[in-house]
């Protein structure tokens, strides 16, 4: 299959239109095969709930690359959004609903949040094997859930397309608490790395945490609630940081090194 012209650039995957309203995700060479089925699994599950998705076409090979079709949403995200009109306060509140709309639904089949935290702190080299220890323990104490858990929902993980919201991303789709989700929200919002070139970041970093405060109180979920979920929400993050070398990701793994090293578990 022939690619048409590149729209989206991500860590894992390029998006390309391919023309009929349909796009492709096109993972980098070397990305596991078994990680493209899985998120084209996940995507097939979601279609079944009544959500608002982007509905998947099949699988293609393009050279030594794999790639799912998915629909094509013209529009921008809501992280673009939220930068180009300031209106912090109503995206904060509508990323709330639609994440209640999902965290409502149970489905067992998914794989294990849990499961996935445990992991990737395994796999993470800016900890010791006490500090491992440790937070897998803490993980083996927090209540197991059974909500559907996106993974990884936030702001630019949200299509606006004519005022109607489409929620992308289903490589984490997983089973678990609704509190471990939201930490991942909640950390992404508040504490992921911010463009260094971006200017007023303290105004923004300002904006971040008010905006999270706002996502919360529609969630009805205290930062005190979080807590548990958030150290080990934050250990997690680290294995996705171990290879990364831009000057924002180094302070953000240094800022996550420092903030457990403040709650005892580095």
């Amino acid at each position: 299959m022939g690619m048409g012209p590149l729209i989206g650039k991500g860590n894992t995957a390029d998006i390309f239109d391919i023309g009929d309203n349909k796009v492709v995700k096109l993972f980098k060479a070397g990305y596991p095969l078994g990680g493209v089925l899985k998120e084209y699994e996940n995507a097939k599950l979601l279609e079944c709930l009544d959500l608002p998705i982007t509905r998947s076409h099949g699988l293609i090979k393009s050279g030594n690359r794999y790639g799912i079709i998915y629909d094509r949403v013209h529009g921008e995200s809501m992280l673009q959004l939220v930068l180009m009109t300031g209106d912090w306060e109503n995206y904060a509140a509508d990323l709330a609903s639609l994440h209640k709309q999902m965290l409502a639904y149970e489905v067992p089949s998914a794989g294990s949040l849990k499961a996935r935290l445990r992991r990737n702190i395994d796999a993470t080299r800016d900890l010791g094997r006490k500090s491992k220890a440790r937070l897998l323990a803490l993980i083996d104490s927090l209540p197991a859930g059974s909500s559907l858990c996106h993974g990884d929902f936030h702001f630019d993980n949200i299509l606006v397309s004519q005022g109607e919201y489409f929620i992308i991303d289903y490589m984490d789709i997983c089973c678990g608490h609704k509190y471990g989700d939201i930490a991942r929200t909640v950390y992404i919002l508040e504490r992921s790395a911010a463009p260094r070139d971006v200017g007023g970041r303290q105004e923004i970093a300002a904006m971040r945490k008010r905006a999270t405060d706002i996502y919360l109180g529609h969630m009805g979920v205290s930062r005190e609630a979080l807590s548990e979920w958030l150290i080990v929400t934050c250990a997690a993050r680290l294995s996705e940081l171990d290879d990364e070398h831009s000057y924002e990701q180094k302070e953000e793994r240094h800022a996550i090194m420092e903030y457990l090293s403040d709650v005892g578990f580095a």
